[in-house]
């Protein structure tokens, strides 16, 4: 795994490519900093598994579940849908 890297700001890049509806969002990074930083692990290392690895299908659900909970933290402290970009309902 890579030292010296900033997890937290490699995990937000990572999501605001993955999901473009969240960098408006950015300056709310700081409340999803752990989950920034557990995305960032989980994807370097599903990069160092082997094709046939079978480990690799719960890697891939784990990721996808990093980016559900960001959403719906990013939703619910910043008072927006992330997904749809709009006032979220009272």
């Amino acid at each position: 795994m890579a030292s010296g890297i900033d997890h937290v700001a490699h995990g937000w890049a990572l999501l605001a490519i993955r999901l473009p509806e969240l960098r408006p969002l950015a300056t709310e990074r700081r409340r999803v900093a752990e989950l920034c930083e557990c995305y960032s692990i989980a994807v370097l290392h599903l990069r160092t598994l082997a094709p046939d690895s079978k480990y690799i299908g719960e890697y891939e659900d784990m990721i996808s579940g990093i980016e559900l909970e960001v959403s719906a933290y990013l939703e619910q402290f910043a008072g927006i849908s992330a997904r749809r970009g709009l006032p979220s309902d009272p």
